[in-house]
């Protein structure tokens, strides 16, 4: 009896340290850029049909999407690739210790669009590092949407191309 209660205890442990994570956005300042409202170009998006890096450009905030595709900017969007991925060894840790040492998952993406302005085609590539934290107290948090952080990490990556 004491071993199956054991094993149903490590079953519901696993079940729920699988739901503790949250992202987080690198370098650390992206995570509190801010875009200047007054100087956001309009833009149409050509190709909405890429829902999830539509979403991420939403979620950036580097340009107010409109519908009118007259605009004079257009945004041609490509699909979202991850370039690295970390293994999953370090989750070990985490079980063993019932989740109370956090792991991070260091990944990076390509994000990469195209903005058109009449004839002329400006290419944009970016290398978005999201990490994913496993950690049992994450289980509280709610910053578990993904879009959001990488359309974070993309504005402060824009942003800082712009800059320098």
């Amino acid at each position: 009896m004491k071993n199956l209660v054991l094993k149903i205890t490590i079953i519901i442990s696993l079940l729920l340290l699988s739901s503790c994570y949250s992202y987080r956005i690198f370098p650390k300042e992206f995570r509190k850029t801010k875009t200047n409202l007054d100087t956001k170009p309009k833009a149409f998006v050509i190709n909405k049909e890429l829902e999830r890096e539509y979403k991420i450009l939403q979620e950036s905030n580097i340009y107010d999407i409109v519908e009118d595709s007259i605009n004079q900017l257009k945004v041609k969007l490509y699909p979202f690739e991850q370039i690295r991925k970390v293994d999953g060894q370090p989750i070990i840790i985490t079980f063993l210790t019932l989740g109370q040492v956090p792991v991070n998952f260091y990944d990076a993406y390509s994000f990469k669009f195209d903005e058109i302005i009449k004839n002329e085609t400006i290419e944009n590539k970016f290398e978005l590092q999201i990490a994913q934290r496993v950690w049992l107290w994450d289980i509280f948090k709610f910053n578990k949407d993904f879009e959001g952080k990488a359309g974070k990490a993309l504005r402060g990556s824009y942003l800082n191309t712009i800059e320098n």
